[in-house]
């Protein structure tokens, strides 16, 4: 096995050639010891945006099971298809300026302007096949995870990547070539067959064949296309941590640094899919709350109205402080895995040392953030409803 230095020059390598890329189209064959198969089809133009995802998977006599598509369009369509299901997000090039600044805010002391392109992923977890369309600065999803080099060629890098099993890398582009994992006593495989080196924009875009003006048309805030770029931004910290100590022992400093800032990205984010404190409740909270607060004023001979706290930065964020705080204590364990889950759409990975501790910060600070925003939306309306009487 190779010593830590090796396998970080030899991810940057691999992340440094994948910059290089222009676009590309693979093939990948699937298969498994129970006989179960699958095929999917990888395209995308970088420069233009264009890109796909076609997969169809058998199980063990041949037998179609699932079959699906997925693309984006240089229109900022990002349109999914299963069975006879389609649906076409729309605001690809909006979601991608707040990707690009939520990478902005997590890594400060990057350059501005940090590189953001639409690229398709592959890869198999420990009971599925990982796949879609999402925004990358530029890394191949699968880097990040690897735990130790096996070999090291010009050729091909062969990792270990854990609980993902081994993973072969074609050194001069830093995609996946084959991997191979065993997990449940099930031994999956996926190996590419065919490769195209920069097929250029006519070529991704001639194989779609979908009439638009026919396709249901929604917001890509609902597409989870976010929440993933979400998770995967902080997991790749995490993972940066993990060999960065300098980077570890500043997390906690860090994280508080962009504290306000995160916040204000995940209110750009629905967040009302997790039950929450409803507003009947809440606003009876915040009635009681307010008539203490105007009380103790009066005793002080002052005479501010409710509206006012609530609004002036100063006392609303000391409001909302001390409610997440007393909130975050009352509310049930499991609600804190349902509020991470409607932030990151899956979870953070990390299950020792430093790893661990630092995905245990970010959860945190994830949930802070949440509680924060949802008890601002509540504010917001109670004072709107004052307002209105």
């Amino acid at each position: 096995m190779a010593p830590a230095s090796e396998l970080s020059e030899t991810l940057n390598a691999l992340t440094t050639n994948h910059q290089k890329l222009k676009g590309y189209q693979a093939t990948y064959e699937l298969s498994s010891n129970t006989g179960q198969t699958g095929t999917i089809e990888i395209g995308v133009d970088f420069r233009s945006g264009w890109s796909y995802l076609i997969s169809k998977f058998m199980d063990e006599k041949g037998k179609l099971m699932q079959q699906g598509q997925q693309w984006t369009t240089a229109d900022g369509i990002y349109l999914l298809q299963s069975a006879d299901q389609k649906i076409a997000f729309e605001g690809l090039e909006k979601l991608a300026k707040r990707c690009r600044k939520l990478v902005e805010i997590i890594n400060p002391d990057k350059e501005p302007g940090i590189p953001l392109q639409i690229e398709p992923y592959l890869y198999l977890d420990e009971a599925d096949v990982r796949l879609g369309i999402g925004f990358s600065t530029h890394q191949a999803e699968l880097l990040g995870k690897t735990e130790k080099l096996i070999s090291n060629t010009d050729e091909a890098v062969v990792a270990d990547l854990g609980k993902l099993g081994s993973v072969t890398f074609k050194s001069k582009t830093g995609i996946i070539t084959s991997q191979v994992i065993t997990s449940a006593e099930k031994t999956r495989s996926l190996k590419r067959t065919t490769w195209v080196n920069n097929p250029g924009k006519k070529a991704i875009s001639s194989r779609f064949n979908i009439d638009l003006k026919k396709v249901q048309r929604q917001d890509l805030r609902g597409s989870g296309m976010s929440q993933d770029f979400t998770r995967r931004a902080f997991q790749q910290l995490i993972e940066n941590a993990s060999r960065d100590q300098k980077l570890a022992n500043s997390m906690r400093t860090r994280l508080l640094s962009i504290a306000n800032q995160f916040v204000d990205f995940l209110d750009q984010e629905p967040l009302n899919k997790a039950g929450f404190i409803n507003n009947d409740f809440f606003f009876k909270f915040l009635d009681q709350a307010m008539a203490k607060t105007a009380e103790r004023l009066k005793r002080d001979g002052k005479k501010i109205a409710a509206t006012d706290i609530l609004t002036t930065p100063e006392s609303r964020n000391a409001f909302i402080a001390n409610l997440v705080r007393s909130f975050r204590q009352q509310a049930p364990p499991n609600k804190k895995q349902e509020y991470l889950a409607e932030v990151l759409n899956g979870n953070l990975e990390g299950s020792k040392g430093s790893a661990l501790v630092n995905r245990v910060l970010i959860e945190d600070f994830i949930e802070n953030a949440y509680y924060r925003v949802r008890i601002g939306r509540g504010i917001d309306a109670y004072v709107q409803q004052l307002k209105g009487k």
